[in-house]
């Protein structure tokens, strides 16, 4: 007697693979042309800024994103500039503009970050009154005085802030989220809130005396 046996075939996982393979790489090639579209657009989105607003005002894009709003027709595509600007001197204010294109975006942005310039104390003009310690959402500030000659210690954010609005000595790290754009907030929330010797004197009722005028006549 005979047994008759059946053949059956066996599937190969070679089509599969390529397959797997190939969407990897359609997704990592993607990511990375994101990315250098990005790169891209913020090195040019210094040079479309407008230079109507006078030489003596800083100005620097910080951050440059490609935004969507999903409404009943369809996705609206935009572009989003994030800005920062000042005069050298101890102003400083920050601006998010958005629009279709890019040089529309950051003249947006710069509108809104002149409008929303600010005083922000410095001691000896040239760093902060003392450590502070801020969060921010999500993003945890470090920053701390540093004396003459120390020069700026930061990230990119922080370093070009302090560039705009004449801090020159100073040392700051970035704990928890490192998003650019709650760095930038954070950061000017930071050196707004601080307080100077006045006002911790005026709030302990206490009467803020120079001590180089009075025990040593004006000579340090």
């Amino acid at each position: 007697m005979f047994t008759l046996f059946r053949r059956i075939p066996i599937a190969t996982h070679s089509t599969a693979t390529v397959r797997h393979f190939s969407s990897e790489t359609t997704t990592t090639t993607a990511a990375i042309a994101t990315i250098a579209d990005d790169a891209a657009d913020l090195s040019s989105a210094n040079a479309v800024l407008p230079k109507t607003m006078g030489p003596a005002l800083q100005k620097r894009v910080l951050a440059v994103r490609r935004v969507a709003r999903s409404t009943k027709g369809g996705k609206i595509r935009s572009i989003s500039a994030m800005v920062v600007v000042g005069n050298g001197n101890g102003v400083g204010g920050f601006g998010e503009g958005r629009a279709s294109d890019l040089a529309a975006a950051v003249t947006k942005a710069t509108n809104i970050a002149i409008k929303n310039m600010t005083p922000i104390a410095r001691f000896q003009q040239r760093t902060v009154f003392g450590d502070i310690v801020h969060q921010y959402h999500s993003v945890k500030l470090d920053i701390k005085t540093a004396p003459p000659g120390f020069g700026i210690v930061a990230n990119n954010p922080i370093h070009e802030i302090c560039r705009c609005v004449g801090i020159r000595d100073l040392a700051a790290k970035v704990r928890g989220s490192l998003n650019t754009i709650n760095v930038i907030k954070g950061t000017f929330e930071a050196l707004q809130l601080q307080k100077t010797p006045t006002q911790i004197a005026q709030a302990r009722g206490r009467k803020l005396v120079d001590i180089a005028n009075a025990y040593y006549g004006g000579k340090k």
